[in-house]
């Protein structure tokens, strides 16, 4: 995604001979499209409410909150069971609503959709977002699609709430009319990620009445390609659009009509899916040309479609490629190859390492999927990019590794195997201009997303290519496939057997009829071992023989310290270190590096060796540790998940803050915890008393690099709609309850005169 707040980056000269993408502008004298948003019906709790409303899953009495520093005053429904459902007659006609806000307060994460009813059945459904609970009354903004293919009216809205607990209310819906060119980025200089099924592509709004067209440098056998689609949010069943594309060649004067062709977007099924088109650009020689999309549609009314990356593509032998592998939940010592092996066998990514380098002490800056990977894509830790949890989004402002290699004349590639990664909750499509990633709250195995990536590598034979693949083979549950499921676990012994006795507090949540926790621990570890087959597979493809790899994962799992049973709470050096191999053409052969390293410094790294060490980037090149291995340590920091902590890793010694109260583990919040990892790498001795001056020292630094955060953050909240909209929402009500606003805001800690712990190191 580019954006006019971005500074734009001039190609290197090997990459303009491959991709040249167009700058869109709207033709001069184009109508700017309407913005107004309209309330179609506001529907509050009241008295009234559980005799006019059908609800299913509320306690019968309401809630009632006066007290301002709750949000109050406020009436809500309370929920006693893990699922609500609340319906209200209501007359809509068909068209009349296309998007709802619903307020709730929760102090946990909710899964939110609505339905438009007929007859007491689900017509349309929007699909779930999840709400993460601050405590205070909060609004999240759902859009309905396929409200322009019903011609018959509604008669109620059904507001779908899923992940309920005790702690959690329901206060109202609003129903929205919001113009067709809300569900799409209609700036040229700032287009964003727009989904069809499971795919995603850096795209902008075509609007009937509004040409675009943009003026390009062409060369003989060149060839312009764009994608097509009609999300379902502005899809009429009975439309049948189609894209004019036109080519005038500006070295003559007058510019005379190079191409023109007419690409209708298919119905039926395929209208669900992303159309590719091309059309070859006759030039003889280098020559600047003018190209134009126009939107022709017979329907009366506004219309539009999504226009995805349109490029001039130029084809050439031996294009470059950088590959960039995610292992999510994939502990450092999980590595046949590194020197802290547990003893899993990993022969691939050992091969890996065998041609380049190898990071043995490599950390995370955080211990959770989402904002781990944003500040992987950015460089930028999540002390500033504010994001601490999963339903926390990357900003558009954001300026992305994918973006840059994009503006460098790369074609773009990722497939994601969770679904909570998907743009909607995560932003993290950000300059890509094709992203796979599975429906809803869903994960797959790696298979199935290597199989996306593997069909559109052929699509990018002749062109630069980056390519992102996230895998989540190692995350819990753990469920291999039968042939490694006895890989490293003693065939002969049942895991199941009472005679085995539970350490107090541990579980297995998806199986709790297991008694060895060491059938558990083999079980990930033959997770590991799956994987490392699968990137075999991937990594084979021709493409990827004198590519530019790394390998990393997200953040590491706890099999058992400190409490934690596989999961990756707690912020140890169990849950931030990660593996990390680099390899590429002309690297050094098996050079092992046991400095520690931070995640924060690979993309700056994945640019310099891919020749693009002029590219504005943050973070400093790994390859430094390579070339100097005497030079000074540098300190590593980490924010937990949810914020519950932080941590500074400086020589040898680890320190962790606790920066509120938690459960996983159970700390206070000021408690400060120290750990020396050359004689203690698992955490399990705190040295705060016999160490405390150190204490003193690191517990300083941590809190001095606390108070420097940006403020303004890199994230908003999930639900968020386009920035154009803002002053529209604030107009019905909504500016005071998050819009526009980051999950996490003002200082990540201050010091409490009345702790214990605060006192002790004063």
């Amino acid at each position: 995604m580019a954006s006019c707040a971005k500074p734009e980056l001039e190609a290197a000269d090997n990459a303009v001979q491959h991709i040249v993408r167009l700058d869109l502008v709207a033709v001069p004298g184009s109508p700017k499209p309407a913005t107004e948003i309209l309330s179609r019906g506001r529907f509050d709790v009241g008295p009234e409410s559980q005799t006019a409303w059908q609800i299913k899953g509320a306690d019968e009495k309401l809630v009632i909150q006066p007290k301002v520093r709750w949000g109050g005053p406020w009436i809500g429904l309370g929920f006693s069971a893990p699922r609500g459902r609340v319906a209200i007659p209501q007359a809509i006609p068909a068209g009349a609503v296309n998007r709802a806000a619903v307020r709730v307060m929760c102090k946990s994460k909710v899964d939110i959709a609505v339905a438009l009813t007929r007859d007491g059945k689900d017509v349309v459904t929007s699909a779930f977002l999840r709400h993460g609970g601050s405590g205070l009354p909060g609004v999240v903004f759902v859009d309905i699609p396929g409200v322009l293919g019903q011609t018959e009216p509604f008669d109620g809205v059904r507001v779908l709430i899923d992940r309920l607990k005790h702690d959690s209310v329901f206060l109202g819906v609003e129903l929205l009319s919001a113009p067709l060119h809300g569900f799409l980025p209609t700036d040229p200089a700032q287009p964003e990620a727009v989904g069809m099924e499971n795919e995603f592509r850096t795209a902008i709004a075509l609007a009937k009445g509004v040409p675009m067209e943009a003026e390009v440098s062409a060369t003989p056998g060149a060839v312009l390609r764009f994608g097509m689609a009609r999300p379902e949010e502005v899809r009429r069943i009975s439309e049948r659009p189609r894209i004019v594309v036109r080519v005038m060649d500006l070295e003559q004067d007058p510019p005379i009509e190079l191409a023109k062709q007419a690409f209708t977007l298919p119905r039926g099924g395929g209208a669900r899916k992303w159309a590719d088109a091309e059309l070859p650009i006759p030039v003889a020689a280098p020559s600047n040309v003018r190209v134009t999309f126009t939107l022709h549609s017979g329907e009366p009314g506004a219309s539009l479609v999504a226009l995805s990356s349109p490029r001039i593509e130029r084809r050439w032998a031996g294009p470059k490629t950088v590959v960039l592998v995610t292992s999510d939940t994939h502990r450092a010592d999980h590595v046949g190859a590194s020197s802290h092996s547990v003893g899993v066998e990993t022969p691939f990514l050992d091969l890996l390492a065998d041609k380049g380098v190898m990071f043995e002490d490599a950390y995370a800056s955080t211990n959770i999927t989402n904002p781990s990977h944003a500040s992987l894509m950015t460089a930028i830790s999540p002390r500033d990019t504010r994001m601490v949890d999963n339903n926390t989004v990357l900003s558009e402002h954001a300026v992305t590794l994918a973006e840059r290699y994009q503006q460098a004349g790369y074609f773009t590639l990722a497939a994601l195997s969770a679904g909570h990664m998907n743009h909607r909750q995560s932003g993290l499509s950000q300059g890509f201009d094709r992203l796979w990633v599975p429906s809803g709250k869903t994960d797959v195995d790696s298979c199935i997303s290597i199989e996306h990536l593997d069909e559109w590598l052929d699509e990018a034979d002749g062109l630069p290519l980056f390519v992102w693949l996230h895998i989540f083979d190692a995350h819990a549950p753990y469920k291999v496939p039968d042939e490694l499921r006895w890989r490293y676990y003693d065939e002969s012994k049942d895991p199941y057997a009472e005679s085995f006795e539970l350490p107090e507090g541990a579980r297995v949540p998806w199986d709790a009829a297991v008694r060895d926790l060491e059938f558990v621990t083999s079980q990930y570890m033959s997770e590991v071992t799956y994987l490392d087959t699968q990137l075999e597979g991937f990594l084979s493809h021709p493409r990827f023989q004198n590519a530019v790899i790394a390998i990393t994962g997200d953040h590491g799992e706890s099999l058992g310290n400190h409490g934690l049973y596989f999961t990756h709470a707690g912020l140890y050096p169990e849950t931030l270190g990660v593996p990390l191999i680099l390899t590429w053409p002309g690297s050094p052969l098996g050079a092992t590096i046991t400095r520690s390293v931070s995640h924060l410094d690979l993309g700056r790294t994945l640019l310099d060796v891919s020749g693009l060490v002029d590219v504005e980037f943050p973070g400093q090149n790994l390859m430094r540790w390579l070339e100097n291995k005497e030079r000074e340590a540098e300190a590593r920091f980490a924010i937990s998940s949810h914020a519950h902590s932080a941590s500074i890793e400086m020589d040898g010694w680890f320190l962790i803050l606790s920066l509120r109260n938690s459960n996983k583990p159970s700390r206070t919040a000021h408690q400060v915890e120290l750990y020396r990892l050359a004689d203690d790498p698992g955490c399990l001795v705190d040295l705060i008393d016999e160490e405390f001056q150190r204490a003193r020292h690191l517990r300083k630094q941590l809190i001095a690099w606390l108070a420097t955060a940006d403020e303004s953050g890199l994230s908003q909240a999930t639900g968020l709609q386009d920035r154009e909209e803002l002053a529209q929402l604030a107009a019905l009500g909504y500016a005071d309850q998050g819009v526009g606003e980051s999950s996490e805001s003002g200082a990540w800690y201050e010091e409490e005169p009345g702790s214990e712990w605060c006192q002790r190191f004063r």
